[in-house]
């Protein structure tokens, strides 16, 4: 059975819950007859890994933020990433971001970035 993870809203607060259920149609029901909260946002939770993370060791690098960019359609998207090792080199980095990130289903031409917070 799927595992999901559903985003419910009412008002201003904003909570997600995780759930294991039949279908899609069975979580829509489940929540319709039990919750005055809307169902806003559910997505299937495709890998899950429940080992022991590692120690926080503090030696990485806090955030990367920049933006990818398809040149021939002009779209970009900014991107966000955590506790970047400190042994990764930007060109490594980009390498990574080209070879394994798409825009609307397509190749990432170019990279701009915007902050490296230490």
């Amino acid at each position: 059975m799927p595992n999901y993870k559903i985003q419910l809203k009412q008002g201003k607060r904003t909570i997600v819950a995780y759930g294991e259920y039949k279908s899609l149609t069975h979580l829509l029901a489940h929540y319709k007859k039990i919750s005055t909260m809307q169902v806003s946002e559910v997505t299937q939770v495709i890998f899950k890994d429940d080992s022991l993370p590692p120690n926080d060791d503090f030696n990485y690098m806090t955030q990367f933020k920049g933006f990818i960019k398809n040149n021939d359609s002009r779209k970009s998207q900014q991107v966000v990433f955590n506790n970047l090792k400190k042994t990764l080199s930007d060109p490594e980095l980009n390498q990574s971001i080209i070879e394994n990130m798409e825009i609307d289903g397509l190749k990432v031409d170019s990279i701009a970035t915007v902050l490296y917070k230490m």
